[in-house]
């Protein structure tokens, strides 16, 4: 027996160790292969057999709830067009050609001596428009002879209108024009508001404004002119009021 080079001097412990490493490759090699199978071939398919198609009702007794509510929510149908949830199917009936024209039954024959025509008798008309007029004259010819123009007065000049009402009850307390309120400036200005409140000795602090006429100056005006020309404060009891000024 020939001897491999260098064996001589290996031990027990080292062929025990060589012999292990030798079988656990082995061991993997075989692994290795069985990860490689050959796919198995399916049988050969008879030609004269067909695939068998079953059709599944959705409606009646024998049909599947569960399947209908699925083809319900699947239902590619827009949801604009009318379904069987959202309209009603009605019965129409189709009338006959010309048939909706002819409400009443029609009538084809007519009497030779009596003709069952309504023909409103005839008008005569007047030979000249004087004939006309004198039949039957227009209205009330001599209506406006006599009277004159209402006299218009002139409208006594101010300066501007006041009124006061109570905040609470909105009681109308004061109204009357302003002849001599002259309010600065010829810019045109709209009603304005003040909000005042009036114990026994008189106005409680300067009037509030709570909607402006838009010009400044005239606002600034009313409210010392309210408070002191107009004296308001003891004109009036004690409460809260709202004092409209408009031109």
């Amino acid at each position: 027996m020939k001897r491999i080079p260098g064996m001589a001097g290996w031990g027990a412990s080292d062929r025990r160790a060589w012999g292990v490493a030798l079988l656990v490759g082995v061991v993997c090699v075989g692994f290795v292969f069985l990860l490689f199978r050959v796919p198995a071939q399916a049988p050969p398919r008879d030609a004269t057999s067909k695939p068998s198609v079953g059709v599944v009702a959705l409606g009646g007794k024998s049909g599947d709830p569960l399947l209908a509510e699925r083809a319900a929510l699947f239902d590619p149908t827009p949801l604009f067009l009318p379904t069987e949830w959202s309209s009603a199917h009605r019965e129409f009936t189709v009338n006959e050609p010309g048939g909706t024209s002819r409400p009443y039954p029609e009538d084809l024959t007519f009497a030779v001596s009596a003709l069952a025509l309504d023909v409103p008798s005839p008008i005569e008309v007047p030979g000249s428009p004087a004939e006309s007029l004198a039949g039957d004259p227009p209205g009330a010819p001599f209506l406006g002879f006599g009277r004159t123009d209402v006299a218009v007065g002139r409208l006594p000049a101010r300066g501007a209108f006041v009124e006061i009402v109570e905040a609470g009850s909105g009681r109308s307390v004061f109204a009357r024009p302003l002849p001599d309120a002259k309010p600065p400036g010829s810019a045109p200005w709209q009603p304005m508001e003040f909000l005042a409140a009036v114990d026994a000795a008189g106005l409680v602090g300067p009037l509030v404004p709570t909607l402006r006429s838009g010009v400044y100056d005239v606002d600034l005006f009313f409210q010392r002119y309210l408070a002191g020309t107009l004296r308001v404060g003891s004109r009036l009891p004690p409460g809260f009021y709202r004092i409209t000024v408009g031109p």
